[in-house]
């Protein structure tokens, strides 16, 4: 409800007896709030006999009760303040304001033009109760091209036809390790170069160093695993961002768990060649060195991570030749966690995907 005390325009009609009143929010004038009242008409029609009520000109489409200006002022407002703040200063209830955003939000984005995509990244985040959304992006102007929900290709099937229907050719798809992903990209755009890059390289390999870090952890007596508890991320944290005395204690449990120090060294030097090697073919000497250095270790999960090295390796080695990479979207993922944590959970996952479409081009997160 709207506060009492707002002005009020009354619109008369020619026919009171066939019409009905109806009352919408229009802008406050000074500090009121302004409300207009019409009796509007019930037409009858002469071929069915059903009623219908005139469509009135200032209102954004039929059924809301607030005006065009009132809506157009609350969207240009929503950068700057919270829904809560914009229901409050209008006196309108949180989910008229989220309703007036999210129908300016569907029309925005009612078709995303895929013309001239060449570069894109496929990436997976996952949104509480909700489950996963895998979020499409275009590489070049960082625009949200497509949210499926779920993971894999069935939250694909939808930007497939997209892909289809406008006959668009991608140069090169960055995604991570997963072989769906892979599989719908070799089916779907099997002229595109796939991309490996640096930062999916490296979180996998810091998800082998936490397995060995756990395992390690395992074989030992509980006064032991107090050495190892809570020192996850001194091991993987990139060296240069450890202060002095975190690097010390890092050389020192090193020397202590051999496994893990040699997990933790070969994964410097994995990280050491993105930025030594100027070119591909340098780049593809590091990588079987480094191959042949981990199989050489004997330890299992480095040994697999050697072999999904030499699996992947041209499509990893392709960073050089295009400098395209999909690390930003992981910044981009939080931004998302950040504004699903702040609104408590979407229950309406319509409006969450909207927002995420609007992301890249959001200022600020306003709730």
């Amino acid at each position: 409800m709207r506060n009492s005390c707002a002005t009020t325009v009354e619109v008369e009609t020619l026919q009171r007896p066939t019409s009905v009143v109806e009352s919408y929010g229009g802008l406050p004038m000074g500090s009121k709030l302004f409300d207009i009242k019409v009796n509007l008409h019930r037409i009858k029609c002469k071929e069915c006999g059903s009623y219908l009520t005139e469509q009135l000109d200032f209102l954004p489409e039929a059924k809301v009760h607030y005006t065009k200006q009132l809506a157009r002022t609350i969207i240009e407002l929503r950068p700057e303040m919270t829904i809560q703040a914009l229901a409050k200063h209008f006196g309108l209830s949180w989910n008229t304001v989220k309703e007036i955003e999210k129908r300016y939000l569907k029309k925005k984005y009612k078709k995303v033009k895929l013309n001239n995509v060449k570069y894109i990244g496929i990436d997976e985040i996952h949104i509480g109760n909700e489950g996963f959304l895998t979020i499409v992006r275009d590489l070049e102007s960082g625009s949200v091209l497509h949210i499926g929900d779920g993971k894999g290709a069935d939250a694909l099937s939808d930007f497939t036809k997209r892909l289809r229907l406008c006959k668009v050719k991608l140069e090169a798809i960055s995604l991570d390790f997963g072989r769906v992903y892979i599989k719908w990209a070799k089916e779907a755009q099997p002229q595109a170069k796939l991309i490996f890059d640096h930062f999916h390289l490296i979180k996998l390999m810091n998800d082998k160093l936490d397995k060995i870090r756990r395992t390690t952890i395992a074989k030992l007596e509980e006064e032991e695993m107090k050495q190892l508890k809570n020192k996850r991320w001194l091991f993987l944290k990139n060296i240069e961002n450890l202060e002095d005395d975190s690097k010390e204690e890092l050389e020192n449990l090193r020397s202590i768990y051999d496994d893990l120090g040699t997990a933790s060294m070969l994964k410097e030097l994995l990280r050491n060649i993105y930025s030594i090697a100027e070119y591909d073919f340098e780049a593809e000497i590091a990588f079987d060195m480094w191959c042949k250095k981990a199989d050489e270790t004997g330890i299992s999960y480095l040994k697999t991570m050697a072999k999904t090295i030499r699996k992947h390796i041209k499509g990893i080695v392709a960073y050089w030749n295009t400098g395209i990479t999909n690390a930003f979207m992981e910044g981009f993922n939080n931004k998302i966690r950040w504004l699903n944590k702040q609104a408590y959970g979407y229950r309406d996952i319509e409006y969450l995907k909207l927002k995420i479409f609007d992301l890249p081009k959001a200022k600020d997160l306003k709730l």
